[in-house]
């Protein structure tokens, strides 16, 4: 072999040497930086496992909580059921619904992790959960307000003077300073501990949206007179959507389309979503809580597509 020759083995050995190097690293950023597609596509691994790996929370009636069986129950849980045997439709075999109790703080991270496949609860969409999860459509909508017992608007009538208790991992923290700048709040791993810090006069309130105060005061404080602040608008305004694995537009589209389904009629308050809704909030339900009007077009005008 001559110089030149050599040489030229050299070039290329060497070209070939970057070439594998610079795939390796492209290879690593991928691997950083791109969904686990394998374990992204969650409807078509339905169809091979059988199982919806679903989270719910319990401290949320009646969106969530325990029956009298200690099993949870409740309009999330009823719509996860729905979503169930949409799947099994969809994949023509049994669907099992695996539920788990989430909680404020972790429910983000068990979506990220890809624990579970979706969690359905009172969860607000955020930017900053945007980041690490995916939305769907809202299936609900309520206001921020604070619940106080009555006899306690003797001594602090006014909100901003209150000591108010929130939990954690949930958006009610900045919505309150934004509203009431100044304000002390008190944070608690979940509802039901704000709700005991309450009975024990630790703090003067503890907000949420209205309607899941009014579900947990009948719970955990049904012995006394409460009341919602503010008593006209609320706070704050918040959705309430289930949490997605991020970067599965397969798995976001087929549960948006579920809860488009589901939201046929509510323009005439009829329809499949006005009797899920009447079984948790009508007149027979655990909490009578009316759908108004402002709801009602919000949520209709999460169906945007075509027909």
């Amino acid at each position: 072999m001559n110089t030149y020759t050599a040489r030229w083995n050299d070039l290329i050995l060497g070209a070939q040497v970057r070439k594998l190097k610079f795939a390796a690293l492209v290879g690593g950023m991928l691997t950083t930086f791109l969904p686990n597609v394998a374990g992204a596509d969650v409807l078509a691994r339905l169809g091979d496992s059988g199982v919806l790996r679903a989270g719910t929370r319990v401290d949320a009636a009646p969106f969530g909580f325990m029956d009298e069986t200690q099993r949870p129950a409740g309009f999330s849980v009823d719509l996860l059921e729905r979503i169930r045997a949409a799947v099994e439709a969809k994949h023509g075999r049994p669907i099992e619904l695996e539920l788990t109790v989430v909680t404020p703080s972790n429910r983000i991270k068990m979506i990220e992790e890809r624990q579970l496949d979706i969690v359905c609860e009172i969860a607000t969409p955020t930017w900053e959960r945007e980041a690490v999860v995916d939305f769907s459509i809202p299936f609900f909508r309520d206001g921020t307000r604070v619940l106080a017992f009555r006899e306690t608007l003797k001594e602090k009538p006014a909100l901003k003077d209150m000591i108010i208790g929130i939990a954690q991992g949930t958006t009610t923290g900045q919505i309150l300073t934004d509203a009431l700048p100044g304000v002390e709040t008190r944070t608690y791993a979940s509802m039901d501990q704000a709700f005991d810090a309450l009975r024990k006069g630790e703090i003067d309130g503890v907000a949420n949206v209205g309607i899941i105060l009014l579900g947990l005061s009948r719970q955990l404080t049904p012995d006394q007179s409460v009341v919602l602040l503010p008593r006209i608008e609320p706070l704050g305004s918040e959705a309430m959507a289930c949490i997605l694995p991020q970067d599965d537009s397969a798995w976001r589209d087929f549960i948006n389309a579920i809860i488009v389904d589901l939201l046929r009629g509510l323009g005439d308050y009829r329809g499949d979503y006005m009797q899920l809704y009447d079984k948790w909030f009508g007149r027979d339900g655990v909490l009578t809580y009316p759908i108004d009007r402002t709801t009602r077009d919000y949520l209709l005008r999460g169906d945007i597509w075509a027909q």
